[in-house]
C-alpha cells in the first residue's frame, strides 16, 4: 500500500444539522477539520499496514463532523455513532447511515455490543479528569478488535503554552489557571473542571504521561504520537491492540 493511497481525496456529505455547534458559518474550517480527523486515520493505517475497516466507532460523534468523512472514505464500512446529544446522534443515522446509541455519563452504561477495528475518539479526553481518562482508554481498549486502531485526541504541549500566555483559556476562570499548569507541571497532567460544572472542563498532557499509561496496557502497541496532528491544535495518539 502507497502512502499516496493512503491520502486519497474524499468527497464527503454536504448536508450540516442546524443544531450542530460546531458549525459557526465557517464552512472551510468545518470540513477541514473532518478532513484533518481522516488524515489521521489515514497515516494510522499506514503505520498498522491496514487498507480498510469494517466496523468503525465515532464516539463522541457529535453531528458528524469527522463521521461524514470516515463515511466517505470507508462508504463499505458498518458505523456507529455514540453521543450524549441524542440530537446529534439521531442526524448521524439518518445522514450517514450510522447504528444510533445514545451515551451515558456512567461509562458501563453505554449500551455497545462487539469490537470495532476502528475506534476514533476526537476531542473527550480532553475534557476529563486522569482517572475518568483512563477508564475511557480501557473502555475502548475492550472495544476494539484484534489488530484494530485506536485515535484519540488529547491537549498537548501546544495547549499548554496557550494557557501560559493566557492566548488560549479554553473557557477557565483566569485566576484557576496556574491550578491547571501547576498540576501538569507536578505530574505531567492537569485539569480544571469549567465554571459552575462538575466532572466536566479541560485537561491538559504531555505525551510522556500518555504513553507511560498505554505502556500499562500490554496488548496495546502505540503506533504514533503526533503532536497538534489534528486541525493543527490537538495532540493524535494512534494505537493497535495485539492480536494474540
Amino acid at each position: 500500500m502507497s502512502l499516496s493511497l493512503v491520502l486519497q481525496e474524499v468527497t464527503p456529505i454536504q448536508e450540516i444539522s442546524p443544531k450542530d455547534t460546531m458549525y459557526i458559518g465557517d464552512t472551510e474550517h468545518y470540513y477541514g477539520v473532518g478532513s484533518s480527523a481522516l488524515s489521521c486515520v489515514q497515516l494510522a493505517m499506514f503505520a498498522a499496514k491496514r487498507d480498510g475497516f469494517e466496523r468503525v466507532l465515532d464516539f463522541p460523534c457529535g453531528h458528524g463532523r469527522v463521521l461524514r468523512f470516515l463515511k466517505a472514505a470507508f462508504p463499505n464500512a458498518q458505523f456507529t455513532a455514540v453521543d450524549l446529544d441524542q440530537d446529534a446522534v439521531d442526524f448521524c443515522a439518518k445522514t450517514f447511515e450510522a447504528i444510533p446509541i445514545y451515551s451515558s455519563n456512567d461509562i458501563q452504561q453505554i449500551p455497545i455490543e462487539g469490537t470495532f477495528d476502528l475506534i476514533w475518539c476526537g476531542s473527550l479526553l480532553t475534557h476529563f479528569e486522569a482517572a475518568k481518562c483512563l477508564e475511557f482508554l480501557g473502555f475502548f481498549r475492550n472495544l476494539l478488535s484484534p489488530n484494530g486502531i485506536l485515535i484519540f485526541t488529547m491537549h498537548g504541549r501546544l495547549s499548554v503554552n496557550w494557557l501560559r500566555s493566557r492566548q488560549q483559556i479554553y473557557g477557565l476562570e483566569p485566576e484557576k489557571v496556574p491550578e491547571i499548569l501547576q498540576s501538569y507541571d507536578a505530574t505531567g497532567f492537569g485539569y480544571l473542571d469549567y465554571p459552575g460544572v462538575q466532572g466536566y472542563g479541560i485537561s491538559i498532557s504531555s505525551p510522556a504521561w500518555v504513553i507511560s499509561h498505554l505502556q500499562q496496557m500490554d496488548d496495546i502497541k502505540l503506533l504514533s504520537y503526533t503532536e497538534t496532528g489534528w486541525d493543527s491544535h490537538q495532540d493524535v495518539i494512534a494505537c493497535t491492540r495485539i492480536a494474540e
